[in-house]
């Protein structure tokens, strides 16, 4: 379940970056409108407290939050990483990490 957390909060990281006008633009050509700009950011909040609860959930309460910093951090870096140099490999990303999850939770 750690993977699916991980996954969650890349998922996080990414709608983040997205809501910004910057991140949207290099991506996708143009500036979220304030409605897509507050969902996204919804979403995100949403998004973390997944990624936390399954965390928690697999490893207790204080490993798994502290695990869960650890994965934020990454998602960060990873992130940051596609975007300086892969912009095309964020999307497809977020897509594969949470089939991967689940490909793991059932074998």
């Amino acid at each position: 379940m750690l993977w699916l957390s991980f996954a969650f909060t890349y998922l996080a990281m990414l709608t983040l970056s997205l809501a910004m006008s910057r991140h949207h633009k290099t991506l996708f050509g143009a500036a979220p409108s304030a409605g897509r700009s507050l969902l996204l950011r919804s979403g995100a909040i949403a998004a973390l407290v997944v990624g936390l609860v399954l965390s928690i959930a697999e490893l207790g309460g204080e490993i798994g939050s502290v695990t869960w910093l650890c994965q934020l951090m990454l998602a960060g870096l990873l992130l940051v990483a596609l975007m300086a140099w892969r912009q095309r490999w964020v999307l497809p990303l977020a897509a594969l990490l949470p089939a991967g999850a689940l490909l793991q939770l059932l074998f």
